[in-house]
């Protein structure tokens, strides 16, 4: 006798309810079948929707060329901000990390000075050209 049994897996990060049929010993294939299993999709999970406010856009209308701006030089996601408003950095710090096809990308401080803004916060999409912070 088999028993239908609900389960929710996650594969890359993405969630699954799923119906899995559980089977006894002595019902179990030795082979593998000859058709297809039946398989019974449950609607995933779905995140909610990024927000706009959420997200930073690539910079417009000169906002990159702002003095001390640091853009982001690729999209992905803010996995840290390593500094704070009024820090002291030099040239090589470690200002935000960001993740991008699972691979932990440090965004540096091309020159030295101090953190007058930060845009980026942890958790937020992010396209490539967006300020992450101003440095002053």
């Amino acid at each position: 006798m088999s028993s239908l049994k609900r389960m929710r897996i996650t594969v890359e990060g993405k969630t699954y309810d799923v119906a899995v049929e559980m089977l006894e010993e002595a019902s179990a294939p030795t082979h593998a079948p000859l058709l297809a299993p039946r398989v019974e999709h449950a609607a995933p999970t779905v995140a909610p929707a990024v927000s706009p406010a959420s997200s930073l856009k690539p910079a417009t209308n000169g906002a990159a060329r702002q003095a001390g701006a640091i853009t982001c030089p690729l999209s992905g996601m803010v996995i840290s901000v390593d500094v704070q408003v009024g820090q002291q950095v030099k040239s090589g710090d470690v200002l935000v990390t960001l993740e991008a096809m699972k691979m932990k990308t440090p965004v540096r401080a091309t020159v030295a000075g101090t953190i007058k803004s930060i845009e980026a916060k942890p958790g937020i999409a992010v396209e490539e050209g967006a300020v992450l912070l101003v440095l002053g």
